[in-house]
């Protein structure tokens, strides 16, 4: 076994298991636990759960612990804790493919020699047997029921299958054989591109798409607009970009939101400008402005703020030239003091109501993700596919401070800058925080987000920030920690904000108590998730 033992970092407990049973099982030969390659037919980069070195083949293993399903050529993987992910690769195919480009990447190391050498896959679902089909043979699964009678038959089973298929191949002699292992010993950590991918998704995201150019076209016409969008369908961009045209048209131009942190951020994307940005809570106008532009206007949704903005806006609401930026899918109710009767208010006068429906932030599995458990729709990916979407059980604060240390320290084995990671806290209390405790916390290592430090972001350190206020920012990597519980409407939303940061990859802790919350709001929520995900991927 290579590694000879399982460290506590991320591994899913069907993986720990399928790693027991192989170092149990009296195989002869080697197996590599997660080996990565970074060359694919079509991915960016390829993942093994295992690898047998036996004499005389090499077998790929895929391992899908959980509950799995297949609905229209969709494949649905959920884990123990009722955390699901979806993918239009099946298991078999994803084994197979992974074997093709482990084959290849062999072969430009050694050349012809591994011509001579066989090459196989085999998939294991250690908690349930698939009903057969037509799409793969028997002998490359190993179902529930075999593996408890014993991975080795399974094993030997598919390599009597595979060298069958490969008749003239010869065995893996003893030099052959020390020289792939030594080829394989250096990728066992993770691939070291997972940054890189990140930065090949910003590059995407970068881009405006057709629809946000042509929003941008109608609110340049348009006095008064509300445009309405989930998170990650680039408002605040779209905010920023209004006010920065208005005020080259000669006009004077405020840019305002209710966020303190948001307002510094802005402030600094407009800088260089003649936009004034400031936070509601600061307001000072001794002239009124031509145009208003607000970000998160449902966070200002009532009529005492209403009021004091129309103060400083020549022609007010009714004659005014203003443009409004919100989201109503699981934002308004953040502060506790949402009124619909304002926002009916606002929109009396008669706004352009053009709405975003591509999201710009997030890959197409955290877009799932997050609509699956909280029934918020934030469009349609335009990012692409990212890596999945990982939730780690925990059973209190020092197993998720383990969890999360764990979890960092997997992040930067992938090169990933500090800069790149931020700590999301839905409970939004530092004290308390699982992140307190980490190492780089008492080494001084992570920055609390404040209006100050959003004014130069992303900073040169790792951040930990409270849900209210990341509102509005974002950040390569996302970890989510400190959830409490996700009953009430308001915890859902905490929830909502804290899911749609990242633009890569996302990480969430949760504890027992959560996850059965989550399973219920999974269920009440999927089948709209599964529509969007489907349309999302044609």
């Amino acid at each position: 076994m290579v590694p000879t033992e399982l460290g506590t970092e991320d591994i899913t407990s069907s993986e720990r298991r399928v790693f027991e049973a192989f170092a149990a099982s009296g195989l002869a030969g080697v197996a590599l636990h997660s080996l990565n390659l970074p060359d694919h037919g079509y991915k960016l980069t390829a993942e093994l759960d295992f690898v047998l070195l036996l004499d005389d083949i090499v077998l790929a293993v895929e391992v899908k612990g959980g509950q799995v399903s297949c609905r229209d050529g969709l494949w649905t993987y959920s884990d123990r804790s009722g955390h699901h992910r979806t993918s239009r690769e099946g298991p078999f195919k994803q084994a197979q493919t992974a074997m093709y480009a482990l084959r290849d990447r062999l072969r430009q190391r050694h050349g012809q020699v591994i011509d001579d050498v066989a090459f196989g896959f085999v998939v294991i679902t250690p908690d349930v047997n698939l009903a057969s089909s037509f799409e793969w043979d028997e002998e490359t699964y190993c179902g529930r029921g075999a593996f408890n009678r014993g991975v080795a038959k399974a094993v030997d089973r598919a390599r009597a299958y595979w060298l069958g298929k490969q008749t003239g191949r010869l065995p893996i002699g003893k030099d052959l054989h020390s020289k792939l292992l030594q080829d394989l010993r250096p990728s066992f950590d993770r691939s070291p591109l997972l940054d890189a991918r990140a930065s090949m998704l910003d590059a995407v995201m970068l881009r405006l798409t057709d629809e946000q150019f042509s929003r941008l076209d109608l609110i340049s016409e348009e006095p008064r607009v509300i445009c309405n969008g989930g998170a990650g369908t680039g408002k605040t961009f779209l905010a920023a970009e209004v006010a920065r045209r208005q005020a080259l048209l000669g006009r004077r131009v405020l840019f305002t939101c209710r966020s303190e942190v948001l307002a510094s951020y802005v402030g600094n994307m407009l800088a260089g400008t003649q936009v004034d940005v400031m936070p509601v809570g600061n307001l000072s106008i001794n002239e009124p402005y031509e145009v208003l532009v607000i970000d998160e206007a449902q966070d200002l949704m009532t009529f005492e703020a209403l009021e004091a903005l129309e103060k400083g806006l020549v022609g007010g609401w009714a004659d005014g030239r203003w443009v409004m930026f919100l989201d109503q899918n699981r934002q308004a109710r953040l502060y506790g003091d949402f009124d619909l009767e304002a926002l009916q208010y606002v929109q009396s006068f008669g706004p352009v109501k053009p709405i975003l429906r591509f999201n710009c932030r997030n890959t197409r599995e955290i877009v799932f993700q997050t609509r699956a458990y909280t029934g918020a729709d934030i469009g349609v990916s335009a990012a692409g596919t990212g890596p999945e979407v990982t939730f780690a059980s925990v059973r209190d604060r020092q197993a998720e401070t383990a969890a999360l240390e764990a979890h960092i320290r997997s992040l930067k084995e992938h090169e990933v800058l500090p800069q790149h990671i931020t700590i999301v806290s839905v409970r939004g209390d530092w004290g308390t925080s699982a992140a307190a405790d980490l190492r780089d916390a008492r080494r001084g290592r992570i920055s609390r987000l404040t209006p100050e430090l959003a004014a130069t972001w992303p900073v040169a350190q790792m951040t930990w920030a409270s849900v209210l206020d990341i509102k509005g920012l974002e950040n390569r990597f996302v970890c989510v920690t400190d959830v409490d519980s996700v009953e009430s409407e308001v915890e859902i939303d905490l929830l909502y904000v804290a899911l749609s940061r990242p633009r890569a990859a996302l990480w969430v802790a949760t504890m027992p108590a959560v996850n059965d919350q989550l399973r219920a709001l999974f269920k009440k929520n999927h089948a709209g998730a599964m529509d969007a995900y489907k349309k999302a991927a044609i």
